[in-house]
């Protein structure tokens, strides 16, 4: 470990690990810079609600308080409804979470039930479903005899239903709640106006109820008259009679209690546009979501909400999570650079993110310098800074693992220390995946610099275009539960292209991409940005390895043309995949790679019965789905003989029939399975390949 003098940095150390690195938690801050031109602006608007709770990541909900002696008629339950629309993904939108984060955060109710269909998709869903109860509502198709085939006269009987078995507080999912309602749990039922002296009726959008009520089991028995071409009557119009002919039975509220602003024009308009109305008598506010998405904004975003265009959505940046953005510097020999990375991110005009700088074992300082940059700008104590040295160098991919695992954002940004981001890359991302919520990876074209102005205008994110290059900016953002999904980027590949590789990976999961307008990313295009250049003077052999870890994207003619490729590798690179068989902490996959790719150059040097006894370790490996399989056969064809390798060819052949579309199968198999008379037969390697 490189000699630190602590007595000129003042820190608190942790290990983390097996002394594999140091995690510079919480450095004393330099003084601010009285010419700072990177503070961190968070625009302080005319007017924001008071919300108990702000969204910081990983989120904690305050917990419910246990109810007094004297308990209320309606319980602290609260119920959304979900999934109905079945027509649709179920793609859970930031103004969901916002309904479900407000309900957790400022009822604090004993639970939150979730009643749905179809589960929820999307990062925002991610974040709350730790916090909620999911039920499995039931298929609706007719009530009392009644044909019911719309998604919210369906979603009108299940909320009844729930009210009525478990009682409760019932939001829709689109109603987001602004002040405690203990002061109306004593009532039996409760509801509120919809429009100025309740003109439309009592909206079902936020009902509270007992178990049982009376004036729900009345309100769901008149449901025997239902009829489908009435929209609203039984779900707004009906209740308002009932309460005229029940009013003992229950609390009637006044309009602006929930429902208020509506969902006209004007009543968007105050809502999305407006510092004008202040919200004094709302215990919640309706916000109309099929109205808001007619409107121009089409949506509440998270930049929308710090840019004080209005007295709610300037309080919805509350509920903004914090930080959303990960960035995770990689540092190798790159202190000159170091700080304007750091500062294109601090210049980021949307401002919830945290950098996490991964020093690898850089002999520059590069790591001390980050830091000092990051004091003098007051980062470390709003906690927006987090330094790691690696004790060791351990390369990008592992260096970009150690980094993530730290991260507590829902988005990550893998910046090299050399290159830079545009001011509105992360603001534009936010806006995508606030509207777009099921977006898992986001990028735009990237723009080089310093010795190179090109642009690089990235294609589709689709197999045709992944299969021939690189697709992607390693500056592309992905959500970290992908990473998590994948297993980080591999450590298996002897010389990098870890960036391409996990872009296959992410390809294989079927993410959904949109690609940005614009160049917001930036590469450094130097001969002195200290990059790794080994990739290139090995491209041949360590793509082949790269595409050996993804059978699913190409096809098998071009795997047996990859593995020729790998049988036929140089001595430093299989001096460097042995290296990596040494790592005690290498994961089981990746060591299963490194493994099968020594094997080929077993049998590239006729070592027959090696390559047979590396390839029986790897068998069970379901990543390399057929490739072990297929080479143990032929190794054992050729050092035991083929009635040996007969009963494995035709396991393979049953199991994937796609083999026995290529001409390389069909040639190992003809000389290798059984017969008698091919037993001395000679079996050239060039039956692995048509090259």
């Amino acid at each position: 470990m490189r000699t630190m003098r602590l007595s000129m940095r003042r820190c608190l150390l942790s290990v983390v690990g097996k002394g594999l690195c140091i995690v510079l938690l919480a450095p004393l801050p330099a003084p601010a810079s009285a010419e700072d031109n990177y503070a961190i602006k968070v625009p302080s608007c005319p007017r924001e609600l008071p919300v108990p709770w702000q969204a910081t990541l990983p989120l904690k909900f305050p917990r419910h308080q246990e109810r007094s002696e004297r308990k209320t008629r309606i319980p602290k339950i609260v119920h959304f409804i979900f999934g109905y629309k079945v027509t649709e993904v179920p793609v859970f939108s930031f103004t969901n979470y916002i309904a479900v984060a407000s309900a957790r955060a400022v009822l604090r109710p004993e639970v939150v039930m979730i009643h749905c269909l179809q589960e929820p998709v999307g990062f925002f869903w991610e974040l709350v479903r730790p916090h909620v109860r999911l039920v499995r509502g039931r298929e609706i198709t007719d009530i009392f005899g009644n044909e019911i085939t719309h998604y919210a006269h369906k979603a009108d009987i299940v909320r009844l239903e729930a009210l009525l078995q478990f009682g409760g507080i019932y939001l829709d999912i689109d109603v987001v709640v602004l002040k405690p309602m203990d002061s109306l749990l004593n009532y039996e039922t409760v509801m509120g106006e919809e429009g100025e002296d309740g003109r439309v009726g009592l909206c079902n959008a936020v009902i509270l109820a007992a178990p049982e009520s009376r004036f729900v089991t009345k309100w769901y028995e008149a449901y025997k008259t239902f009829n489908r071409e009435q929209w609203n009557y039984h779900s707004v119009v009906f209740p308002k009679e009932l309460a005229k002919k029940y009013p003992e039975l229950i609390e009637q509220r006044m309009y602006k209690t929930f429902h208020w602003p509506l969902w006209d024009e004007a009543g968007i308009k105050l809502m999305m546009d407006s510092y004008e109305y202040d919200y004094a008598d709302n215990f919640a506010v309706h916000v109309w979501n099929h109205g808001v998405m007619r409107s121009a904004s089409k949506g509440f975003s998270m930049p929308w909400c710090y840019a004080c265009h209005s007295t709610l959505v300037s309080t919805f940046r509350a509920y903004v999570p914090d930080p959303l953005f990960s960035v995770i510097i990689h540092c190798a020999d790159q202190a000159e650079y170091v700080h304007e990375a750091m500062a294109s991110v601090l210049e980021q005009t949307f401002p919830s993110w945290e950098i996490i700088l991964v020093d690898d074992a850089s002999t520059d300082d590069c790591g001390w310098t980050a830091s000092a940059f990051a004091a003098e700008r007051s980062l470390l104590d709003k906690g927006r800074f987090k330094l790691i040295l690696n004790s060791e160098a351990k390369g990008v991919a592992q260096t970009r693992n150690i980094g993530i695992r730290e991260a507590r954002g829902v988005w990550i940004l893998a910046l090299d220390a050399a290159d830079k981001v545009h001011k509105d890359y992360l603001r534009a991302a936010a806006e995508v995946m606030s509207l777009r919520a099921d977006t898992q990876l986001i990028s735009s074209n990237q723009k080089f610099f310093d010795e190179s102005s090109e642009i690089w205008n990235i294609p589709p994110f689709e197999t045709t275009s992944v299969m021939v290059s690189l697709p992607l900016p390693s500056t592309s953002l992905y959500l970290r539960s992908s990473w998590e999904t994948i297993g980080g980027y591999t450590r298996s590949l002897p010389w990098g292209n870890g960036d391409y590789d996990f872009w296959l990976s992410m390809l294989e999961l079927g993410v959904k991409f949109h690609k940005l307008q614009g160049e917001l990313v930036f590469y450094r295009y130097s001969s002195t940005a200290h990059r790794d250049g080994r990739a290139n003077a090995f491209r041949s052999e360590v793509e082949a390895m790269m595409r050996s870890r993804h059978p699913s994207v190409f096809h098998v003619a071009k795997m047996f043309r990859e593995h020729r490729k790998i049988m036929n590798m140089t001595e430093a690179t299989k001096h460097r995949l042995k290296e990596i068989q040494s790592w005690s902490d290498l994961g089981a996959t990746d060591r299963a790679y490194g493994i099968f790719w020594l094997a080929l150059a077993d049998m590239q040097k006729q070592n027959f019965e090696e390559a047979a006894n590396k390839l029986s370790k790897v068998l069970e490996e379901e990543a390399l789905v057929w490739q072990p399989g297929l080479y143990h056969a032929f190794a054992l064809c050729r050092s035991k003989g083929p009635t040996v390798s007969a009963p494995l060819l035709q396991q393979l052949s049953d199991e994937f029939p796609e083999l026995r579309q290529t001409t390389e199968f069909v040639r190992i198999e003809r000389n290798c399975r059984g017969a008698a008379k091919w037993e001395t037969s000679k079996l050239d390697l060039a039956d692995l390949s048509s090259d």
